[in-house]
């Protein structure tokens, strides 16, 4: 196995050991992440989906959307970094309601659109994603609940990365050894000629 292979599930497996031993520490990673995706997708928002459609009703549905995005985003990184570990707690409760009516509001700006001829599949998947990204922070909300599952994933990518390397050492052998028969086989063959 090539030596990349061999780094890349040993960096998989301290990753879930990681996620393992301090499943609070990537809940809240999780909220920081989400909160700064919030406020890149309010200013994607703000610069490009706002202009795709001259409709006075659509601009002003994605502007509310950005700017709430974008605040929200902010709130939810800099709060829980400014104040206390309990802010992250409350910050998902607040990103999931945000999440909601991000796409809610995106469902019906899409609605908006459906008299024109603009490709609307991109922002419905987009809407789809939002709530998506919403049930999996309900998912792993609940305090007690939520460290169970992140240790849970922590776990099953420690040992899915475990499993790897063993294939990968097994496959490996029978490699060198089946290259080691192929020699002895050709070596053989070329004694049977001399003679």
């Amino acid at each position: 196995m090539k030596n990349y292979n061999w780094l890349f599930y040993l960096g998989l497996a301290c990753l879930g050991l990681l996620v393992l031993i301090f499943p609070s520490f990537w809940i809240n990673l999780v909220v920081f992440v989400v909160g700064l995706g919030s406020v890149a997708y309010g200013l994607y928002n703000l610069i490009f989906t706002r202009r795709i459609f001259q409709d006075s009703m659509y601009e002003t549905v994605i502007l509310v959307k950005a700017v709430f995005c974008i605040v929200i985003g902010l709130i939810s990184v800099i709060i829980p970094l400014a104040v206390a570990e309990a802010m992250w707690k409350s910050m998902i409760y607040v990103l999931i309601v945000y999440l909601l009516l991000a796409a809610v509001m995106g469902f019906y700006s899409v609605s908006l659109l459906k008299s024109t001829e603009i490709d609307r599949k991109k922002y419905i998947f987009e809407n789809l994603a939002l709530l998506v990204l919403a049930a999996v922070l309900i998912i792993i909300s609940p305090e007690k609940l939520g460290i169970f599952i992140i240790r849970l994933i922590g776990l099953a990518l420690f040992l899915f990365s475990l499993l790897m390397i063993a294939l990968q050492f097994m496959l490996e052998k029978n490699t060198v050894t089946a290259g080691i028969t192929d020699i002895k086989d050709s070596s053989d063959e070329e004694d049977e000629k001399d003679q």
